[in-house]
């Protein structure tokens, strides 16, 4: 089976490539595509780094049905080594007749590569999303670098205009082959029974009160997370609520230091640090709200999961973009500013009835505006129009702010409830 486009492409072969140090949204969210693809009966191949640490997001990959490569096609060991890598990629790619190439990418750095080898296999369609931002001040290697790829892409995709506005002011883009394709998350279908048994099964593990307040967050534990400024805020909120926790899910190089914060604030019997969970979703549910407090954040995997499985949450980084509406899918609190975020917090340990609004109406907008059927039929079709046909408006990198994205009753229509 293959899926063919108003334009007339089909599509039969994807081969989603994957630049990545560390696993995290973007790896999760490639999974998420691949079994997204296989379901509607498109083949899937997945090229991952060689090294070791990425075996289980391997395994997660062959888990969706997708096929999965092992080819180091960054400089991570060497230009001798990658340019004997994208050579074997280049093979692979015409000997498997790829329709698309999408390379998914941690910002705006690398992938060049990749596109060449794309291209000297054949391939119509190479896309790059780049899941984050370039730096603020890029070098003329990566200016001359990037506007090289930028030439040879059928399109460059950001995860949200915030994003794509800073990659124009900063690397300049291809007007008329950028565009923004907001993330989206698989829709749940376990029963609140389920989740109950989940709630209870975690917090029994972690030693945490059933009548406690949880407060939780799923985030790498690394600079740029405001983990500082979250730990600060929950032990503000120790004041009202002394029986609160606050439970962390994800890994890093932070870990020592903020477990070390903890102690000294005098909450560190009430902070748990959970570790990496590939499959956070228990987890979540065994929190009672969802806190990230990254201060220029953009498009979280993590907390669009929160959100579809009923979680009220509450972000530093809101924008006429994000997921979180404040007031109604969630509420907002400033960026670096641990006092007003604790504020935050108690008022919505204060209200149940607040609580309950706000899960109802963000698991809602989840499943209605940022599925991952969703992001599937938004890459599908600018797979389809590469090179034939202009970015439909809604999905062009310099259109207006769309807080509700997949409007088009067509596109809803195609959308199917996956399993959790």
């Amino acid at each position: 089976m293959s899926q063919t486009l108003a334009v007339g492409r089909s599509i039969q072969r994807i081969a989603l490539v994957l630049q990545t140090t560390v696993v995290g949204g973007m790896e999760t969210h490639c999974v998420d595509l691949a079994a997204e693809y296989g379901r509607r009966g498109i083949a899937v191949t997945a090229v991952l780094p060689e090294s070791p640490e990425f075996d289980s997001l391997a395994a997660r990959f062959g888990h969706s049905r997708a096929t999965v490569q092992r080819l180091d096609t960054d400089g991570r060991k060497g230009r001798w080594h990658q340019v004997n890598r994208c050579l074997a990629l280049r093979r692979l790619l015409a000997g498997w007749h790829t329709d698309v190439v999408h390379l998914h990418t941690g910002g705006a750095t690398g992938g060049l590569a990749v596109v060449l080898a794309a291209r000297a296999a054949g391939v119509q369609s190479v896309l790059a999303t780049e899941h984050d931002v370039p730096g603020e001040v890029p070098t003329r290697l990566h200016r001359t670098a990037r506007a090289a790829m930028d030439r040879m892409l059928s399109g460059l995709v950001a995860v949200s205009r915030r994003n794509g506005q800073l990659r124009q002011q900063r690397l300049g883009a291809p007007a008329t082959r950028f565009a923004v394709v907001l993330n989206g998350v698989p829709l749940p279908s376990s029963s609140a029974e389920q989740r109950g048994s989940n709630r209870c099964r975690v917090r029994e593990q972690f030693a945490i009160e059933e009548g406690a307040f949880v407060f939780g967050s799923v985030v790498r534990l690394a600079d740029g997370k405001g983990l500082v400024d979250l730990i600060r805020a929950f032990a503000l909120t120790g004041r009202a609520y002394p029986t609160s926790r606050l439970l962390l899910v994800g890994d890093g190089p932070l870990r020592h230091d903020l477990q070390a914060l903890a102690e000294e604030l005098g909450v560190v019997e009430r902070v748990t640090f959970a570790g990496y969970h590939p499959r956070p979703a228990p987890l979540l549910d065994a929190m009672d709200a969802f806190v990230l407090a990254v201060p220029a954040g953009s498009m979280s995997i993590a907390l669009l999961e929160a959100m579809a499985r009923g979680l009220p949450p509450v972000i530093t980084f809101c924008g006429p973009e994000e997921a979180v509406i404040p007031g109604e899918t969630g509420l907002g609190s400033p960026p670096g500013d641990p006092e007003s975020l604790a504020a935050t917090l108690n008022a919505l340990v204060a209200s149940a009835e607040m609580r309950r609004q706000l899960a109802s109406a963000a698991m809602e907008h989840v499943r209605t505006h940022f599925s991952v059927q969703r992001v599937a039929n938004d890459l599908l079709t600018l797979y389809a129009i590469a090179g034939r046909a202009p970015i439909p408006a809604r999905l062009r990198g310099d259109g207006p702010p769309n807080p509700r994205p997949g409007e088009d009753p067509a596109l809803r229509d195609s959308q199917h409830v996956a399993p959790a």
